[in-house]
């Protein structure tokens, strides 16, 4: 609710008080007349004032009329039966003014005033009054009445509650102290208030008016005011227009920190981060804007414009900021212990044997809005990696969102990326394409903490599209493809060999002399999808010591796994690399040796495997060409063996022997990657 409106309200009563007490000032006994001021309250309202207590004048060139006990019945529906109630008040008038029906008021003094200003479950406010047709007519017909001039307002203890009746949410605030003075209504109001919004200490100091203009859409009102609450400092110069609602003001508002805030917004707010605010706000009619904005949040930065015109169906926003940094990761709440865990245990629980989450997705939240937006940002830090030159440009219309390409650099390479998501269709559209042409594949990996065993450049492109109301829907509905090609890097031997438990043993991936470093000749992937089936037409790893060729397909929708990992060992000594079938569910993996395969390759019946060229085509869109490794590789030649080495007695005994213990780390160790704990 708008606070003109709640000023209108209370110095409604309060006039319908003074008035009533300044018809009977001629009489020495101002409490006979206590039903009189009553029904005159009550014609004004139609709602019944009660004065229980005594009331009293004191004549002079300055009377003072005063009363005790005071309240004023709510709307019939209310949550309680006064809508104000009134210990204590005091008027001094002046006298002679007052003989030619001028009300000048040089002392108004309110002690302990309770307003509740509320709405019942339609939205209809308890400050709309029975009377208020006959009102109207009579201001269309008599002019407007006069607002008595209070050349100072006092306030002690008072309450001003505002329930909505629609939301079921309370507000309230205490006055510990107000002091508002005025020369005369062609004055600015000086203004001191000291108050708690939801028991949290706010100060309010400065100058408004002259309070004339307020009821004048074509006045200005001067507005100077500094507040202080929260641990914040507000100010806020400029001028308003209050009857038409305009306003063109410089606000500033710091911080030292954010800790203030946290009565409000909880520990979702970084305490430890200073803050440093300015704009220039401006509002008139359907239109906002807040420009030249200027803002520092701890280590973050960033400037530009924001504006919204609701003049139209929906709301349009507009937002053009930029900056040097967004730290991202300065800004996220401190974790608590076992929050990530118990989040994540409440998510499988909630759906138990998928990885998938099944929740509706906020799509309509998308048609409630349009809007432009650009960002541009030297660096961005999120909590899992850092990313540079920073550029986005998106549109929101009809509900469709469409992100343009939009450009970044991770770990020192450049990626571009685009989206598109359709809310206004029967059922949502998502689209999403990126591209890495030079993918500093280990650096990533490094500085994303994910890992630092692996080394090496690569190109990677993504193509998707898909439809559903879930991230689960979507998955089971995807088309398009993923490429990944590397050329040479290497994997640090030992590190990798225990990380993924197992896995180098059964592929044959390292010497058994191992060094700190395996060479990767080259890793090269394309999976194809529709309709949430993703299926391999490439996945080929080639090592020093051994060629990894995979097939299978993933069936995302029912996050389903029928896959095939085969090595061919280029070395003597590594005979137990045997192929694996990776099958179950993204949330429960197995792992099982090919016995057939198996018992071939411990026979030594099993020849060289070679990938066929065609599938490299699939690869084209990354630039693939002759002379690389991987592409040499599947022609039958050109792979990288190991240095020769002193020959060992090949492995014996049955297939399952073979491979129990690295199969059993192996699922020890890539049980997790699918979200299987053991």
């Amino acid at each position: 609710m708008k606070i003109g409106k709640v000023i209108g309200i209370i110095v409604a009563v309060l006039v319908v008080i003074i008035g009533g007490g300044a018809a009977y000032l001629a009489s020495l006994d101002v409490d006979e007349y206590r039903s009189g001021i009553a029904q005159a309250a009550q014609d004004a309202t139609g709602r019944v004032l009660k004065l229980e207590g005594p009331l009293s004048l004191a004549v002079s060139l300055t009377p003072t009329v005063s009363g005790e006990g005071i309240s004023l019945a709510n709307a019939p529906w209310g949550s309680r039966p006064q809508m104000m109630t009134l210990r204590r008040f005091e008027v001094q008038l002046q006298l002679l003014p007052l003989l030619f029906g001028d009300v000048q008021v040089n002392r108004l003094i309110l002690i302990e005033p309770d307003i509740l200003l509320e709405t019942d479950a339609k939205g209809v406010g308890n400050w709309v009054f029975e009377t208020a047709g006959k009102k109207e007519a009579a201001a269309d017909s008599g002019g407007a009445a006069a607002i008595p001039h209070i050349g100072r307002l006092q306030i002690e203890k008072g309450i001003l509650t505002y329930r909505d009746g629609v939301k079921g949410e309370t507000t309230q605030i205490k006055l510990t102290s107000v002091e508002a003075t005025a020369e005369s209504t062609s004055d600015p109001l000086q203004l001191s208030i000291q108050a708690a919004f939801n028991e949290m200490a706010l100060k309010l100091n400065g100058s408004v008016g002259p309070l004339k203009n307020a009821f004048d859409p074509d006045e200005l009102l001067q507005i100077d005011l500094t507040a202080e609450g929260l641990g914040l400092t507000a100010k806020i110069k400029g001028t308003a227009k209050a009857a038409a609602g305009s306003l063109d003001a410089r606000v500033e508002v710091s911080a030292a920190d954010l800790s203030g805030l946290r009565p409000l917004a909880g520990d979702a707010v970084p305490a430890k981060v200073p803050l440093n605010l300015s704009l220039q706000a401006k509002a008139a009619g359907d239109k906002a804007s807040l420009s030249d904005l200027k803002l520092t949040l701890g280590n973050s930065d960033l400037a530009g414009s924001v504006s919204i015109d609701s003049g139209g169906a929906v709301p349009k926003l507009t937002v053009d900021l930029s900056g040097k940094k967004l730290d991202l990761a300065q800004l996220q709440p401190p974790a608590k212990d076992g929050a990530a865990a118990k989040a994540g245990s409440a998510k499988k629980s909630a759906r138990p044997g998928k990885v998938l989450p099944a929740d509706p997705l906020p799509f309509a939240g998308l048609k409630a809005i349009e809007a432009d937006v650009k960002l541009a940002f030297a660096e961005v830090v999120t909590p899992e990696i850092k990313l540079q030159n920073v550029s986005a440009v998106a549109a929101l219309s009809n509900g469709k969102l469409t992100l343009k390409p939009m450009g970044l650099t991770v770990a020192g390479s450049a990626v571009t990326l685009s989206a598109l998501v359709d809310a206004g269709r029967k059922i949502p559209a998502v689209a999403f394409e990126m591209t890495a042409p030079k993918l500093d594949v280990g650096r990533l990996l490094n500085e994303s903490k994910t890992t630092d065993l692996v080394q090496g450049m690569g190109k990677l492109s993504i193509k998707l599209s898909g439809q559903g109301k879930s991230v689960a829907a979507i998955a089971g509905s995807l088309n398009g493809g993923t490429s990944l090609l590397m050329n040479e890097g290497k994997v640090k031997t030992e590190a990798f060999d225990a990380a993924i438990g197992g896995l180098s043993a059964i592929m044959g991936m390292m010497s058994s002399e191992k060094s700190e470093w395996t060479v990767l000749n080259c890793v090269a992937s394309r999976f194809d999808i529709k309709k949430g089936i993703a299926t391999s037409k490439i996945l080929l790893a080639d090592t020093e010591y051994s060629t990894i060729v995979g097939e299978g397909s993933m069936d995302l929708g029912r996050e389903a796994l029928a896959m095939k990992v085969s090595p061919q060992s280029k070395s003597a000594t590594l005979n137990v690399a045997v192929p694996i079938k990776i099958g179950g569910t993204f949330a429960e993996p197995t792992f099982r040796p090919d016995e057939l395969a198996t018992a071939r390759r411990l026979g030594g019946l099993l020849g060289a495997t070679l990938f066929p060229p065609a599938a490299l085509l699939a690869l084209g869109d990354l630039g693939t060409d002759d002379d690389h490794p991987c592409l040499k590789l599947a022609k039958g030649g050109g792979a990288k063996k190991p240095a020769a080495k002193t020959a060992e007695q090949p492995a014996t005994g049955t297939a399952e022997g073979a491979v129990k213990a690295p199969l059993d780390a192996l699922k020890k160790g890539l049980g997790s990657l699918f979200g299987k704990k053991k």
